[in-house]
């Protein structure tokens, strides 16, 4: 007998039940998407890590614990990769 799949929509059945689980996925899921933002300005700019870097007066390293969500920006630091990259931090309540 062929065992059933374990689908995104099962896992979030399980294991967001409670509203504490569903609030420590919710700020995970954040964490991910200013990672993947940061690295995907930086990439669509043609820029390094070390470029980065270098303009955010920082080292190579915390750009890439950025990266990888290993290291949680403040607002401060978000405000300074926007200015970087021509932008403006918008945030936005939903």
């Amino acid at each position: 007998m062929k065992k059933k799949d374990y689908t995104h929509e099962d896992f979030e059945k399980e294991f967001l039940k409670t509203p504490a689980m569903r609030r420590a996925y919710e700020r995970g899921v954040a964490g991910l998407l200013i990672a993947h933002k940061i690295a995907d300005l930086r990439e669509r700019h043609h820029m390094t890590q070390a470029e980065l870097a270098r303009r955010l007066h920082t080292r190579q390293q915390v750009v890439s614990r950025l990266e990888q969500d290993k290291y949680r920006p403040s607002l401060t630091t978000l405000e300074k990769i926007a200015r970087v990259f021509g932008k403006r931090l918008e945030i936005n309540f939903v």
